[in-house]
C-alpha cells in the first residue's frame, strides 16, 4: 500500500510541533515536516469526498465501504504502522491531527478508521505481542490494507476498563490448540475486520486474561448486525459471536495473571485522543455549516444577513473559542505523550482531561451551531441534525466523564507527588 505518504518517516519531529499550529480555528494546522504535511493533505483531500456520502450512510446505517476502499488505496490505513513493518511510522500527534481533518468530512468514517489506527499505534508503542505476530498482523495492514480492531466490550462486562472478567472464553483443546467461544458488542468495523484482537478469559486453570488475534474469515466467527444507534450510525459497530473458533498458540498475543497491568493499557494515550479527535472534527464541521448559514441567510425584510445580528455573532464567537481551546489542549497532550515516552503513565490525568474537554466541547459547539441555524437544523438530512447526534457518542466512549474526573481526583488527592498514575 503506497499513497501520497510513500516517503516513509517516523512521523516525529525533534522540535515542538504545537508552536507551528495555526491558532485560529478557521485555519488548518500548519505541518512542520514533509511526512506530516502529506498525511494531513491526504485527510483534507478525502474529507469532502466522504462528506458527500455521509448523509446516505447515516440514514441507512451502512458501512461506507467506498470510503474504506479509498483509505486503503491511499495507504492511510498504514499511517500508524512502524516503518520496519512496511508502514508510514506516524506517531500519536500526527494521527490525531489527521483524524481531526478526516472527521470534518464524516464522523463515522473517522471514528471507525480511528479504532483501527489506535490498535496499530498502541501496539507500535507497547510492543506487547510476540514479534512474529506483530510482523504478520501489522505487515498485513501495510501490504494488504488489512483492518484490525480491539474487540473487548461484552453485554455483561461493559467496558474492560472496569474490573470484571470477560465471559468470552479461550479453552485448550490439545497441545498448541484452543477453542474460542463468546459474545462481543460495540465491535466497530466488524464486517470488514481482517483481525479481531479479542479480549478473553484464558480458561486453563490459571485465571489469566489475554488477547487473541482472530481472523475474520475463520469458521465460527459470526457478525450479528445489531448496530442501529442514535449517532455514528455508519461505524458498523455490530455484535460478534465466536462459536468454537479454532485457534493456535501463535494466535495468543498476550496473557497476564489477575491483577497484573495490561501492557496495552499502559500505552493508553492512543484510544482517548484519537477518539476525541473524531468528535472534535465533527464539531468543526458543524461550526463551518453554521457560519455558512449565517453568512447566506437573509430573511425577508432584513437588510443584511443574520451574520450581522449580535446574538448570532456571539454564538459564533463562543464556538470558535471552544474549538480553539479544545484543539490546542488535545494536540498539546498528543505531543507531550509522544515526545516524552518515559512520562506517559504520569500523563494519564492530562489525557483523561483532554478527552473530556474535547468531547464536551464538541457537544457544546454543535448545540451552539444549531442555535444559529434555528429550526432547519432539526430536519432529517440536515448536516447539523446528523452532527448533533454524532457528537453524543463521545460522552460514552472511555474514559467517560466520571472515570476521567476520578483519574484527575486520584492524582490530586491520593497520589500527590507520585511519579505516575493509573490509566484505568
Amino acid at each position: 500500500m503506497r499513497g501520497p505518504c510513500a516517503a516513509r518517516s517516523t512521523g516525529r519531529s525533534a522540535k515542538p510541533v504545537i508552536r507551528s499550529a495555526a491558532m485560529n480555528p478557521q485555519l488548518p494546522l500548519r505541518p512542520v515536516s514533509e511526512s506530516q504535511a502529506r498525511l494531513l493533505a491526504l485527510a483534507r483531500h478525502l474529507a469532502p469526498r466522504f462528506a458527500a456520502r455521509a448523509a446516505r450512510h447515516d440514514r441507512d446505517a451502512t458501512l461506507p465501504r467506498e470510503n474504506l476502499g479509498e483509505l486503503r488505496e491511499a495507504g492511510y490505513l498504514s499511517a500508524a504502522v512502524p516503518v520496519e513493518y512496511g508502514g508510514w511510522g506516524h506517531g500519536l500527534f500526527d494521527v490525531t491531527a489527521a483524524q481531526l481533518e478526516l472527521a470534518r468530512g464524516d464522523g463515522s468514517t473517522a471514528l471507525a478508521v480511528g479504532m483501527h489506527l489506535m490498535t496499530c499505534g498502541t501496539e507500535a508503542s507497547a510492543r506487547s505481542w510476540p514479534e512474529e505476530a506483530r510482523r504478520r498482523i501489522l505487515g498485513a495492514v501495510a501490504e494488504e490494507g488489512a483492518l484490525i480492531n480491539n474487540i473487548a466490550a461484552e453485554p455483561e462486562l461493559g467496558s474492560p476498563r472496569g474490573v470484571g472478567r470477560p465471559r468470552t472464553a479461550l479453552r485448550p483443546e490439545g497441545p498448541g490448540r484452543w477453542r474460542l467461544s463468546g459474545h462481543k458488542t460495540f465491535s466497530t468495523l466488524a464486517p470488514e475486520l481482517s483481525y479481531l484482537i479479542t479480549y478473553v478469559a484464558v480458561e486453563d486453570g490459571t485465571g489469566d486474561t489475554g488477547r487473541v488475534a482472530v481472523r475474520g474469515d475463520l469458521p465460527g466467527v459470526r457478525v450479528e448486525e445489531t448496530w442501529d444507534a442514535l449517532g455514528m450510525r455508519a461505524t458498523a459497530s455490530h455484535d460478534v459471536h465466536f462459536d468454537g473458533v479454532p485457534l493456535e498458540d501463535a494466535d495468543l498475543l498476550t496473557r497476564r495473571p489477575p491483577g497484573e497491568p495490561d501492557p496495552a493499557m499502559m500505552q493508553g494515550g492512543w484510544f482517548p485522543l484519537t477518539v476525541a479527535a473524531s468528535y472534535l472534527g465533527v464539531a468543526f464541521s458543524a461550526r463551518d455549516e453554521a457560519v455558512r448559514f449565517a453568512r447566506e441567510r437573509r430573511p425577508s425584510g432584513y437588510a443584511a444577513p443574520i451574520s450581522q445580528i449580535p446574538h448570532v455573532r456571539e454564538q459564533v464567537g463562543r464556538m470558535d473559542a471552544a474549538l480553539l481551546a479544545a484543539r490546542t489542549f488535545l494536540l498539546a497532550t498528543a505531543e507531550e505523550w509522544e515526545v516524552r515516552p518515559e512520562g506517559r503513565l504520569a500523563l494519564a490525568p492530562q489525557v483523561a482531561a483532554a478527552k473530556r474537554f474535547a468531547t464536551n466541547g464538541a457537544v457544546e459547539v454543535v448545540d451552539l451551531a444549531m442555535r444559529v441555524a434555528g429550526g432547519v437544523a432539526l430536519l432529517r438530512g440536515h448536516p447539523l441534525e446528523r452532527h448533533y447526534r454524532d457528537v453524543r457518542g463521545g460522552l460514552v466512549n472511555p474514559p467517560i466523564e466520571a472515570r476521567a474526573l476520578e483519574i484527575l481526583a486520584r492524582a490530586a488527592l491520593d497520589e500527590p507527588g507520585a511519579a505516575g498514575s493509573r490509566w484505568d
